[in-house]
């Protein structure tokens, strides 16, 4: 699980979303809080990209938007994946 309240985290199991043509890997690479930027290493379909997102915060929790349709995802409720 990725907790955004602290500064310094090591994310050692990353988590999968499904956007829906295929499963995408997040592996977290690094947060600068005081931007609310985190950049993860995304792995689709066999490519790997690091990719910068912008954290936002609503009622929920902390949520990046990916993809075209800028689809949130919790970073606070994802679970890793064993």
């Amino acid at each position: 699980m990725i907790n955004l309240n602290e500064i310094a985290f090591i994310d050692t199991d990353g988590f999968d979303y499904n956007d829906g043509e295929c499963l995408v890997r997040f592996d977290t690479v690094m947060y600068c809080p005081d931007k609310k930027l985190i950049s993860f290493a995304v792995t689709k379909q066999g490519r790997i990209s690091v990719l910068d997102y912008q954290v936002f915060e609503d009622e929920r929790g902390h949520y990046i938007e990916y993809g075209n349709t800028y689809e949130k995802i919790y970073i606070d409720e994802t679970e890793a994946c064993k």
